[in-house]
């Protein structure tokens, strides 16, 4: 399990990322497990004042969240990183 609290490296997003027209969805908070799933909290490219909910199943992953307030809170799960 990793759990990961803060923006992380900013480096690793290289020079394009200062770019005005360029947004980064960065996770502020990640709780990651060894079978493929996670929880997380983004940043949201806009600003809802009433939850936007959305989700997306497919055969090797799946995620499902909503979005509130400039933020977004996130379930996923990525076949492709269990363990």
């Amino acid at each position: 399990m990793i759990i990961q609290v803060g923006k992380g490296d900013e480096g690793s997003y290289g020079k394009w990322a200062d770019d005005p027209r360029v947004f980064i969805s960065r996770p502020y908070f990640k709780v990651v497990f060894n079978n493929g799933l996670g929880l997380y909290v983004l940043n949201a490219f806009r600003f809802n004042l009433f939850p936007r909910f959305y989700g997306a199943f497919r055969k090797t992953s799946w995620e499902f969240g909503f979005s509130l307030l400039g933020w977004t809170f996130e379930i996923m799960w990525l076949k492709a990183f269990t363990k």
